[in-house]
């Protein structure tokens, strides 16, 4: 099961985290307090040569403040330096050495790790796989409502994996909450449940809800939904031409079952329906 990449989630993450200085960080005097020792200094620092805010981007420095930082207990720190790792970003490649340092800032409470630290464990990067443990992780990090974890916990329980059964129920938990954080295929995939009754009382209209929140999102497999459920008439009075518009949408990112149902909805459609499905599509993707 593919998981969102830590480096990726890091980079997200990192520009609420230098809160504690100005958008534009006065470097002369970051490097001044980082070289006295102050680990949120050496930590922005850090973020500053990872990101060329200011100053050349310089990955191996970025990395050198990080692990400074770190090793004063600085979490954040543990994190990226963890990530670094993991991606070979400013030092050799090292899954072990990235699990490391996910372990120490996730056990002292870092959502953000204890996501990443799940991943590993999920995919055996560093660590024996072990999904069990994965859930764990993903759980302890879900529970401080961090979005990520709740959608990697929804996806683990909703596919199941080795030592780890199925379990619909807890799937529509988290990734209800993921779905409020509006992540479109944690909705999307809720909405799947809602239509099929899967851990859920069965509600097409609330599948139909969920499928237009995603689809709204760009999500291409919601769009392919939301233009089914609008020719079957599953939770929504039938509509061709908003059908077609979905499909339409969902096939050009390369949905095969979208464009294959599109036309058979053509079929049912006069050319003035079409035209305006078509312009209905346009105004979607100029505005999106």
């Amino acid at each position: 099961m593919k998981v969102i990449a830590p480096f990726r989630v890091l980079v997200a993450v990192l520009v609420a985290a230098l809160c504690c200085y100005a958008a534009q960080p006065d470097l002369e005097k970051l490097k001044a307090d980082a070289d006295k020792g102050n680990a949120d200094a050496q930590f922005a620092l850090g973020f500053a040569y990872a990101n060329g805010t200011g100053i050349s981007r310089d990955f191996a420095k970025a990395a050198e403040l990080y692990r400074k930082a770190a090793e004063q207990g600085n979490v954040k720190a543990m994190n990226n330096l963890g990530s670094f790792y993991a991606d070979g970003v400013g030092v050799q490649h090292d899954d072990t050495k990235a699990a490391e340092w996910y372990r120490k800032a996730a056990e002292k409470g870092s959502p953000l790790a204890q996501d990443n630290l799940g991943s590993c464990y999920l995919e055996g990067r560093g660590v024996a796989k072990d999904a069990r443990e994965a859930a764990n992780w993903f759980r302890k990090a879900a529970e401080q409502d961090f979005s990520n974890a709740e959608l990697h916990l929804g996806k683990l329980c909703y596919f199941g994996d080795t030592n780890f059964p199925k379990n619909y129920s807890e799937a529509a938990k988290w990734l209800s909450k993921a779905g409020g954080h509006n992540v479109a295929w944690a909705q999307n995939t809720l909405g799947v449940m809602y239509q099929e009754g899967f851990g859920v009382k069965q509600d097409v209209k609330k599948a139909a809800e969920l499928f237009q929140q995603a689809a709204q999102r760009g999500d291409a497999k919601a769009q392919s939904n939301l233009g089914f459920i609008y020719y079957e008439a599953i939770g929504v009075d039938r509509d061709l031409i908003a059908a077609y518009k979905w499909l339409t949408l969902s096939g050009n990112q390369g949905e095969v079952t979208a464009v294959k149902m599109r036309l058979e909805v053509e079929d049912r459609m006069n050319p003035e329906q079409i035209a305006e499905a078509e312009r209905q599509a346009a105004e979607f993707r100029t505005a999106n």
